[in-house]
C-alpha cells in the first residue's frame, strides 16, 4: 500500500477510507476524523484498498471512445428508425440511460459503446497509441495531489 496516499494532507500511511461531504476518500489516521468511516484498512495497509473512482478502461485497453457519441448514435438510430426504447430492449440497458448518452450528458462504458457499436452498425471506439510510461526515478518523485494542493492552485490563480 506505500503507492497510496492520503487525498487530504498527502501522507503515505492511509489508514481508511472515509464519506467527506459525499466524496469517497483515502485518509490517514489524522484525517480521518473529519468523516464518516466507510472501511479501515488493518495496521495502516490494506492489500485490496476500496477506491473511489477506477482508472479509465482506455488506460488498460488502448481504446477510448470517439468524442460525441451521442450525435451519432442519433443519427444512426434515425437511419434505422429505431426508437430508443427498442434500442434499449435488445440492448439491455435502461431507457434513461442510453437517453443521457444520446444527449451528450454522459459517457457510455467500453462495453456499451460495444454493444451500441454491434446493434447500430457504427463506430464508436477507436484504437489509441498509448504513451510510453515515465522513468522510475521520476516515477519516484511524483506524488499524486492532495486537497491542499488544490486550495493552494486556486489560491494563486485567483492572485492572478
Amino acid at each position: 500500500m506505500s503507492d497510496q496516499f492520503c487525498d487530504i494532507c498527502g501522507r503515505p500511511q492511509v489508514s481508511a477510507q472515509v464519506l467527506i461531504e459525499g466524496a469517497k476518500l483515502l485518509a490517514c489516521a489524522s484525517c480521518r476524523r473529519g468523516g464518516k468511516t466507510l472501511h479501515e484498512f488493518s495496521g495502516g495497509h490494506s492489500s485490496a484498498p476500496v477506491l473511489p473512482f477506477s482508472a479509465p478502461s482506455s488506460l488498460d485497453s488502448g481504446e477510448e471512445i470517439i468524442e460525441n457519441p451521442g450525435k451519432l448514435i442519433k443519427q444512426a438510430s434515425d437511419r434505422l428508425r429505431l426508437p430508443l426504447p427498442v434500442i434499449a430492449e435488445r440492448l439491455r440497458e435502461k431507457e434513461s440511460y442510453l437517453h443521457g448518452i444520446e444527449n451528450g450528458h454522459l459517457m457510455p462504458s467500453l462495453e456499451i459503446a460495444r454493444k451500441l457499436e454491434k446493434e447500430l452498425s457504427i463506430k464508436l471506439i477507436d484504437k489509441v497509441q498509448l504513451s510510453v510510461a515515465p522513468s522510475p526515478a521520476a516515477a519516484a518523485k511524483f506524488s499524486p495531489p492532495t486537497l491542499g494542493d488544490m486550495l493552494t492552485f486556486d489560491r494563486k490563480k485567483k492572485d492572478k
